[in-house]
């Protein structure tokens, strides 16, 4: 197997929950050895319950799913930060890494002796980052914050919304995923920076920050940017039953399955059209509708196309689309994309060696295939990690 890019690279991960550990689980999946560090009552995702259910489940190695998905191409040592003797075996591994990665408040950092400086003096070139909630100033630095929470403050609740004065969460921990992703992205940057300037030599280690309120942002980059400078021409979000645009939208087909539609011009419009065999008549005049008028009655065009599309199945339609040029696709649920034949040509998923099902890293690199350990039990490997220290 090729080795990875960050081969050689040692961190230390001492996050909690979920940002964090994704971002150290990715540095994992680059070839980095990744050690992550937990407390005598461990890691509390190791004890998370979805909201809505009764009870946790187990990923195939005996772990709770939440952490085995968080925290794959890592070993586990548990070490007690409140005792001097385990905060010393602690400082003895970081004085041989290369980067430190916590996720926890200031207060709690000081008080385990894992803040900056205090990691900094022990290894003054060394690599800190910190995932964190509404960012590390500011008066709400100090907030107790989580995924929903983060892009709440952000306004991307109301962003993805389609009722005007109503927010919407997307579910799944995305802003955690996003946040852990974008922190290792800065992470493989301040890495990169520090052997191209040498600054790990002198002692001057880097600092990345990232946080829930700012990947929220950058979810935004476009509404947020259109708000910033052109508020007059931002679109607020509708469902789907009352589109800006009847050529961009979903429709249900006769075998219960959706396809999606994306004719984003006056032309791609007629080519729908077209491909559908499909007469739009002006609700006024009676003759054909033109492209003003589809968006003008887009309601009523959307009703139209739902009862279109009801006639025959999926695959008919986005054959006879695809013949056309019309940009479409199916509407996949979870468990159609689980067994896809796109995303299993491009390895999109990927199987852990004790059997647990997962997403591979959101890239690749030609001819490096990503470990695919599974996540560790507690304390499994406190006598390798730990020998000497």
């Amino acid at each position: 197997m090729t080795a990875g890019p960050l081969a050689g690279i040692r961190v230390i991960d001492l996050t909690v929950w979920m940002s964090g550990a994704i971002g150290a689980m990715l540095l994992g999946d680059l070839g980095a050895d990744v050690v992550k560090v937990e407390g005598p009552t461990g890691d509390p995702v190791r004890r998370y319950v979805p909201i809505g259910a009764t009870d946790s489940a187990s990923a195939p190695g005996g772990v709770n799913y939440a952490y085995a998905l968080c925290n794959r191409n890592k070993r586990q040592v548990t070490l007690d930060l409140r005792d001097p003797g385990d905060r010393d075996r602690l400082y003895g591994l970081v004085r041989d890494a290369d980067v430190v990665i916590t996720s926890m408040r200031a207060d709690t950092l000081a008080a385990l002796g894992i803040d900056e400086e205090s990691v900094k003096a022990v290894n003054p070139s060394i690599v800190y980052a910190r995932a964190g909630g509404l960012g590390h100033t500011g008066p709400r630095a100090s907030d107790r914050c989580q995924d929903m929470l983060g892009m709440a403050y952000a306004g991307l609740l109301f962003t993805v919304s389609p009722e005007p004065d109503e927010p919407f969460a997307p579910p799944g921990a995305i802003n955690d995923v996003l946040t852990g992703t974008m922190l290792s992205f800065g992470i493989v940057a301040a890495l990169l920076r520090r052997e191209r300037t040498g600054d790990g030599d002198s002692g001057d280690g880097e600092t990345v920050q990232a946080s829930l309120l700012h990947t929220a942002l950058w979810t935004q980059l476009i509404q947020l940017g259109t708000a910033a400078n052109a508020p007059q021409v931002l679109v607020p979000p509708r469902s789907r039953r009352e589109p800006r645009s009847p050529g961009v939208n979903q429709y249900k087909c006769s075998d219960g399955r959706w396809i999606a539609v994306a004719a984003v011009t006056a032309d791609a419009w007629d080519r729908l059209t077209a491909a559908l065999d499909l007469r739009v008549s002006d609700p006024e005049t009676g003759g054909p509708l033109a492209y003003a008028g589809v968006l003008a009655h887009a309601g009523e065009v959307r009703e139209a196309l739902d009862e279109y599309f009801a006639k025959q199945p999926m695959g008919y339609w986005l054959g006879r689309l695809e013949a056309a040029g019309v940009w479409c696709t199916p509407v996949n649920t979870l468990s159609d994309v689980m067994t896809d034949e796109q995303v299993t040509a491009n390895k999109y998923l990927s199987t852990l060696d004790d059997g647990l099902r997962t997403v591979a890293m959101p890239f690749t690199l030609g001819g490096y295939e990503a470990p695919v350990r599974a996540a560790r039990r507690q304390g499994e490997d406190n006598d390798d990690v730990l020998e000497g220290t």
